[in-house]
């Protein structure tokens, strides 16, 4: 459920042949990074010239988009920081703004992980925010250590952001989100994912040496790339207090045979749930539709997908909903929403693109 991955390196200048090293075990993660999240893709350059690319295409497009090379070309220029991150939505629509990183004041960052007391926390933090991940921007923004900016959050997390000095990236987690580490002395360079055999691969497509290291939980880590030597990264590690939630899961828990031809089955879609097929309540007595009851289900795929209402319709024949893909002409089913495979072929915008406007704006 979404990826984060980047680097931090150090300002000392890379000669042709680490820079084309750095950029493709950089490429590498983002790549494998997809696998977290396709919904959208996102990369911020931190450092002289900070900006934040967003796009609609999975990672493995994104990495050939201009916005996507600007950053990386970025390092060249006086930026030494760039968070990446891949969406699997499950709060808010799926359109170019809710693609992370996000800048909430003076703070840019990317999370993996879910708010699950999004309405408490828009109260206590006075904001209102179309992705949860936001809430947790806002308050590490507004606060000046990070016990106090997650201590009120129920949420599962793991963050990669820059605040006031855009030489230090932070990085942490809590317990149910991974996060791994790598630091290349001979580039000195500290790469860091999601999941450690994002790293390990591109290392080894590289020909590169680096020990791999999982965050501990609860530990703010802060990287001054100033800082960074031949030998490590001196970071400096500090504790936070934060209780976890606790899962338990249940394997196999399928319906029982007498119960089957009654059960719909639920995919888990971009924030909510919803049953799939199950459109008897869209008809009455006679077999006729009933347009009130179109109406509320047009309402609640809104609220899962986002899009243009009109571009929205009952496709009697089939039993299903499907969307007109205004921009390529193609007809996407519920189905393949739910699969995550909406839009992902033509679409990149930039965030300073003011023309741009994403099919589900």
């Amino acid at each position: 459920m979404c990826g984060i991955y980047g680097l931090a390196t150090s300002p000392t200048t890379y000669t042709k042949r680490q820079f084309k090293t750095v950029k493709k075990v950089l490429r590498e993660i983002a790549v494998d990074s997809e696998t977290r999240g396709a919904h959208s893709s996102g990369i911020a350059q931190v450092g002289n010239k900070t900006k934040i690319h967003k796009s609609l295409l999975p990672s493995s497009k994104f990495v050939d988009s201009k916005g996507y090379i600007e950053a990386v070309k970025s390092l060249k220029d006086g930026n030494y920081i760039l968070l990446g991150h891949t969406r699997f939505a499950t709060e808010g629509a799926i359109v170019k703004n809710n693609a992370h990183p996000f800048r909430v004041g003076d703070t840019i960052g990317a999370h993996n992980g879910c708010v699950y007391n999004i309405e408490e926390m828009q109260t206590k933090l006075d904001k209102q925010c179309p992705v949860d991940s936001q809430l947790i921007f806002k308050a590490i923004d507004d606060n000046d250590n990070i016990d106090e900016a997650v201590k009120h959050f129920d949420s599962d997390f793991a963050l990669s952001f820059v605040k006031t000095n855009p030489m230090v990236l932070h990085l942490c987690r809590e317990d149910n989100r991974p996060l791994y580490v790598a630091y290349v002395p001979s580039l000195l360079t500290l790469f860091y994912a999601s999941e450690a055999t994002f790293i390990e691969n591109a290392l080894i497509e590289c020909n590169l040496d680096g020990e791999i290291y999982s965050l501990n939980k609860n530990t703010l880590y802060s990287y001054d790339v100033s800082k960074f030597s031949d030998l490590q990264t001196n970071v400096e590690k500090s504790d936070f207090e934060y209780e976890s939630r606790v899962y338990n899961f249940s394997i196999n828990n399928y319906p029982s045979n007498d119960e089957f031809d009654d059960w719909t089955g639920y995919n888990y879609s971009y924030g909510n749930y919803r049953p799939l097929y199950d459109t008897s309540h869209l008809y009455d007595s006679n077999g006729r539709l009933i347009e009130s009851e179109l109406e509320a289900e047009k309402q609640e795929l809104l609220s899962c997908y986002g899009g243009n209402p009109s571009n929205w319709f009952f496709d009697e024949m089939e039993g299903m909903w499907s969307y007109l893909d205004e921009i390529t002409g193609q007809v996407w089913t519920e189905t393949q929403l739910i699969n995550g495979n909406f839009g992902q072929s033509e679409i990149d915008f930039d965030e300073e693109e003011e023309n741009a406007q994403p099919i589900r704006n």
